[in-house]
């Protein structure tokens, strides 16, 4: 690989940690978040994204986009188990990241544990490992690749 190649690769190697380490220092366990918010409402839409990505809903009477995990998306986003939410009345326990956007840590249909705060903090931990592996990966793939040139180099001399 070329140095300039080399180099792009390290920087994006750098910019993928950085992130991963922000998101590590960033996110705190559901137990210590204290701006949670009680939310009653009927859920009026669900949004399943075709490709990678969590689902999202919204509710009857609320401008609000409630962000779920990607176990939820797994769970309920296939066209079996999509309808039995619509209309129904859910207790959610969420925690407001923007102007528009919540994120859900907790739904509950009538004492029933639709979604709950571990399988959250599960999808965050495995998202912010990813980073840091795909980050050691392409340190690796750098390394690797000029060790090699380095041995074609020498067995040339």
């Amino acid at each position: 690989m070329s140095k300039s190649t080399n180099i792009i690769i390290l920087v994006l190697a750098l910019f993928l940690l950085i992130i991963g380490i922000q998101s590590h220092l960033n996110s705190k366990p559901y137990a210590e978040l204290t701006a949670i918010e009680s939310i009653n409402g009927v859920v009026s839409k669900l949004h399943c994204p075709k490709g990678k990505g969590a689902a999202a809903l919204n509710l009857v009477d609320s401008s609000f986009t409630y962000n779920l995990s990607l176990k939820f998306k797994k769970d309920y986003c296939n066209s079996d188990n999509k309808q039995p939410i619509f209309g129904k009345a859910l207790a959610i326990k969420a925690l407001k990241v923007s102007d528009n956007y919540y994120q859900i840590y907790e739904i509950k249909d009538n004492d029933k544990v639709i979604l709950s705060p571990e399988e959250v903090e599960s999808d965050r931990s495995s998202s912010t490992f990813g980073l840091f592996l795909l980050s050691f990966l392409l340190v690796a793939l750098v390394t690797y690749k000029n060790r090699k040139q380095t041995e074609i180099k020498e067995s040339q001399t």
